[in-house]
């Protein structure tokens, strides 16, 4: 009988250590993704290293701000000498260019169907940021104010908005990974 009861108390001591180291287990791996946690935030400030991804938003941003130069001055001229058909045509044009945009450089990598619930209201959002940019832009810069007809702030708006767009386009794409 003393041996029965021996048994049965060793067997709750081996149980009671097996739940013990069980726990520390437990234990030590949570403090192994602590570590990994504290690893990450530990690591190197972004600005302070210059990756590729950096070069290349540089140079698209370089081109953009080049090109957005002469869109912006010349689009003035050249909205004088349109009609307004041709503008509503550059408005759509813009319209369409941000769809495909965006689509093909980031959202066509996303495999559900519900792609097409919420890229046409990113595309509306930024269509519409872009249109009050350039608004805002050429009311600043005086080649439009409040004397200006409606046909004009039109077709100016129209000739310089398919670079915001592209412009508006790439930030948001950009921008996507932080």
């Amino acid at each position: 009988m003393a041996k029965k009861r021996k048994t049965t108390a060793q067997k709750k001591i081996l149980k009671e250590e097996q739940k013990i180291e069980k726990l520390q287990h437990q234990e030590l791996q949570t403090l192994q993704s602590l570590k990994e946690e504290v690893a990450k935030d530990v690591g190197s400030h972004p600005l302070t290293k210059i990756t590729r991804a950096d070069v290349v938003r540089s140079i698209i941003g370089a081109l953009i701000g080049i090109v957005g130069h002469f869109a912006f001055f010349y689009g003035v001229e050249i909205a004088d000498r349109i009609s307004v058909l041709r503008a509503t045509s550059l408005y759509l044009l813009s319209l369409v260019v941000c769809f495909f945009f965006m689509y093909y450089s980031g959202f066509r990598k996303v495999k559900e169907i519900r792609i097409f619930r919420f890229i046409p209201v990113r595309v509306a959002v930024v269509y519409l940021i872009s249109i009050i940019v350039v608004v805002g832009t050429l009311f600043i810069f005086g080649f439009i104010d409040f004397s200006s007809s409606f046909t004009q702030v039109y077709k100016v708006t129209a000739t310089t908005l398919l670079l915001a767009v592209l412009g508006a386009s790439t930030a948001d794409i950009l921008g996507r990974g932080e």
